[in-house]
């Protein structure tokens, strides 16, 4: 089955599935879209100007990195990326969780406010959009997707106040998969799970390929090493640890987490259930609800509810409804006993590539 990625190297979620493919040894061909191309068939076919895309050899086409992954996964030969424990699958789908849904900060941080980035960012934009033009030309054509993409930066709630406070979490990020990752191949074992995939996709394809925060990594060999993995698998299956173990060098990460990340994620839910209430013949909720206070590497702000991320945290949320409790212990021992009493009474699905209550 040769399927078709559509993707720029500088789109976060594109190194997400293709990393995924890679793992899986899957026939695909990865192919740099134009924005004639991205305007034309992909917005025809999803609906919207979007990567990555992926179209199958039927014709039928898959779009969201999660939703591609999670339709191939059933489709794919190859190992497993879901590990067999529950307290594992709720860790993978956190990690996934936050690197969707928390790292954007760190990327459109590191790419838009840092001037050598932006600069970068916006000839590759032209390189890839416009490729039979003189670069000084595609800029131009290209100048409204840079807009756009730094438009998210207040909607992320990075602004004066948040942006130390984003870069120290980045930093401590990196700093803390390299201690982790020195021994270990992979944040669960020897084999990639989705957590693998999420994490490395942000973090590589803005922080680490875009040059003015490349040292960043300085001394962080190990994730340098882990990044290379991804891009090139060595085409072992690998192993998830046995025992169903989370282990204490990823504790750090999920701390902070739940610190931080699911303090969010409560409100937001909360602020859908609210709107739910006031609308109950609603299909569907708006694509943002206000802003909500939230912190950041200890640094406070203000944050757009994006409801799209409630989708995102039914994953986890599903995942520990599923073990039954098996995963408490190990929420107890990470600070994450809130999730234990999150509850989504008004879920999403996805439908045609778009979203909606599920009723």
């Amino acid at each position: 089955m040769t399927l078709t990625h559509y993707s720029w190297p500088v789109s976060p979620y594109s190194a997400k599935t293709r990393a995924y493919l890679a793992f899986k040894g899957a026939d695909f061909v990865d192919v740099v879209p134009s924005a004639r191309m991205l305007y034309g068939p992909i917005k025809k076919a999803v609906g919207r100007m979007v990567m990555p895309t992926v179209k199958r050899a039927d014709g039928s086409w898959l779009q969201d990195s999660s939703e591609i992954i999670d339709t191939l996964e059933g489709e794919l030969d190859g190992p497993s990326i879901t590990p067999p424990g529950p307290t594992q699958r709720l860790a993978q789908l956190l990690l996934e969780l936050h690197g969707d849904e928390w790292l954007p900060m760190v990327a459109m941080h590191s790419r838009w406010n840092n001037e050598r980035n932006a600069e970068f960012a916006k000839t590759e934009f032209a390189r890839y959009g416009m490729p039979l033009l003189l670069t000084a030309i595609g800029r131009r054509f290209t100048a409204p997707i840079a807009e756009k993409m730094a438009g998210y930066l207040p909607l992320l709630g990075v602004d004066g106040r948040t942006a130390p406070g984003v870069e120290s979490f980045a930093r401590e990020l990196i700093a803390r998969l390299n201690v982790h990752l020195a021994d270990h191949p992979f944040l669960l074992g020897t084999r990639p799970g989705i957590g693998d995939f999420a994490l490395y996709a942000p973090l590589w394809a803005h922080t680490w390929r875009d040059p003015g925060t490349r040292d960043w990594f300085s001394d962080a060999r190990h994730v340098k090493a882990w990044f290379d993995r991804l891009i090139e698998p060595s085409g072992e299956a690998g192993e998830f640890f046995p025992t169903d173990e989370v282990p204490i060098t990823l504790d750090p990460i999920f701390r902070t987490l739940f610190a931080e990340q699911w303090r969010y994620t409560d409100a937001l839910i909360a602020a859908i259930d609210a709107w739910c209430a006031e609308h109950p013949d609603a299909t569907r909720v708006p694509r943002s609800l206000g802003n909500t206070a939230f912190v950041i590497g200890g640094a406070q702000g203000e944050r757009r509810l994006i409801t799209f991320s409630a989708w995102m945290a039914q994953r986890p949320l599903d995942a520990y409804a599923a073990g039954d409790g098996a995963a408490d212990a190990w929420l107890g021992q990470v600070g994450g006993t809130d999730l234990t009493k999150t509850r989504i009474a008004n879920r999403q699905v996805r439908r045609d590539f778009k979203m909606g209550l599920e009723r």
